[in-house]
């Protein structure tokens, strides 16, 4: 028996466990595996928790898509149920404003012998995580920008898409994390939400390709002035630099500098806001999720196309701030759509008030809709 790898995808609610990967030194008859073969439990501060296991097949490719008819092969894929209350791996505290992950420490039980193509058995074994796998997170590489000019440093994730033509350009979409997602592990923006790696799934990059930036804001700073007691809506240092690294990449890739696209949700949506105010010129179109904007500078913006989303009775942003900003825009002929959720909604989905960036995203009509705008 090899590796046992915890296998995360992102949810509209954040990153979760959602299989393990079990790896054997032979191919196993997946025709005879059943969700009993298998105990999956996740550590926690009251002890182990048994997980719910959804499906278990086999495969040579260790890939999450189950056999038509029963195979087999060196991979079991157990899939676990998302709904667990202990699938997430990200934590919030309303004490820090800050989200972490939480170490992911499983145990999996092989709690009968099984059979092998071989005709041999594997006897039943206890063994915990070796490794994790994060689908589309670990399509994107890590980096960290340094702005010569202010001396901030920027953590960043890009994705780029795969099998593009050296002479063709292709869209680039930048996601604005918000407060929660604020750090310096480069990795919690691409996992707190799908504001970054909705635009990479393959999907969607099958109608679709682009690149796709998510720069990561320091803990103790915001994308704005609005966490620092300054003007809510005046950009911040590291915001200014994400506008110089994104030039920089338009210099070294083959992105077309008229499809260009910023979109982010709370702290982020303050953020696409003052990005698109404070730099019009590079950017095809928005879409800022409950956030607000400067309404006195909307002149600057009124031929860039905006799509506003926000809920009526958002706890945190009130959501006359994006009424005012629209409002304005409205009143001067500007290019801009505007989705407000009425009260209860967003809660009779099960989701908080303030999270208008998930039926955002899992809005095909919203994916389509920005990919369309162009500068040309």
């Amino acid at each position: 028996m090899g590796k046992i790898t915890l296998v995360t995808r992102v949810f509209p609610e954040g990153e979760k466990v959602y299989a393990v990967l079990v790896e054997y030194d032979c191919e196993i008859d997946g025709g005879k595996l059943t969700s009993e073969t298998y105990m999956v439990e996740a550590e926690t501060k009251e002890g182990p928790v048994a997980r719910t296991i959804k499906r278990v097949y086999a495969n040579n490719t260790g890939d999450l898509v189950p056999p038509s008819l029963p195979a087999g092969g060196r991979f079991v894929v157990i899939e676990l149920d998302p709904e667990d209350a202990i699938a997430k791996t990200i934590s919030f505290s309303s004490d820090t404003f800050l989200s972490t992950r939480v170490k992911l420490n499983y145990t999996v039980t092989q709690k009968i012998a099984i059979s092998t193509g071989g005709g041999k058995t594997v006897a039943p074994f206890t063994a915990q995580n070796t490794d994790e796998k994060h689908l589309v997170i670990d399509d994107f590489s890590a980096s960290v920008y340094v702005d010569e000019e202010s001396g901030a440093e920027v953590p960043y994730r890009f994705f780029i898409p795969q099998n593009i033509g050296s002479d063709k350009k292709y869209p680039l979409v930048v996601f604005l994390h918000g407060a929660g997602e604020r750090g310096r592990d480069n990795y919690i923006q691409l996992a707190g939400n799908k504001g970054a790696v909705v635009w990479a799934q393959p999907g969607h990059q099958a109608v679709h390709r682009c690149f796709v930036l998510a720069p990561q804001c320091s803990p103790d700073s915001s994308w704005t002035k609005l966490l620092s007691g300054g003007d809510p809506f005046e950009p911040g240092d590291e915001l200014l630099s994400v506008s110089c690294l994104i030039k920089d990449l338009v210099s070294r890739y083959n992105i077309d500098s008229n499809r260009i696209y910023v979109t982010g949700l709370s702290m982020g949506g303050f953020g696409t806001w003052a990005m698109i105010m404070e730099h019009p010129e590079l950017f095809a179109g928005a879409i800022p999720i409950c956030g607000g904007g400067d309404p006195r500078k909307v002149d600057r913006i009124k031929d860039i196309p905006v799509w506003v989303f926000h809920a009526e009775d958002d706890p945190l942003v009130p959501v006359s701030l994006s009424r005012e900003v629209v409002r304005n825009l409205v009143e001067i002929g500007g290019r801009v759509k505007y989705t407000e959720f009425l009260k209860d909604h967003l809660e009779s989905k099960g989701w908080s008030a303030h999270s208008s960036w998930i039926p955002a995203y899992e809005d095909e009509k919203v994916i389509n809709w920005l990919f369309k705008r162009s500068k040309a």
